[in-house]
């Protein structure tokens, strides 16, 4: 979703772990996935740590990134893609939890 959001960035790898939420060898990994799968374009400047990457919206997939990228725009939908990522066979919940009651006071 970031790089949908800022489809031209340039950016260290550090600096996307920090603005993602993540650690820096799971970005890594999650980038060269996708330069492998063709979604992501990557220039690199010797003289500069920053790299720019650029996500490829109508890459091999016909489409499918778009469709992907349309299901994670929404909180079910991330809920949806991650339920289906879930290799541990874990179920996310389906129900919103009940919450407490606020606390009054009465005087």
């Amino acid at each position: 979703m970031f790089l949908h959001r800022h489809p031209r960035t340039l950016v260290t790898s550090e600096q996307l772990a920090a603005f993602v939420g993540y650690d820096i060898q799971r970005i890594a990994i999650s980038l060269e996935t996708f330069i492998e799968a063709e979604l992501l374009e990557r220039t690199q400047n010797p003289m500069h740590a920053a790299r720019m990457y650029v996500l490829v919206l109508d890459g091999p997939q016909n489409g499918g990134i778009l469709k992907l990228l349309k299901l994670a725009s929404t909180r079910n939908g991330r809920q949806s893609i991650l339920q289906a990522l879930d290799t541990g066979g874990s179920q996310p919940e389906t129900e919103t939890p009940q919450r407490k009651p606020p606390l009054l006071k009465f005087a």
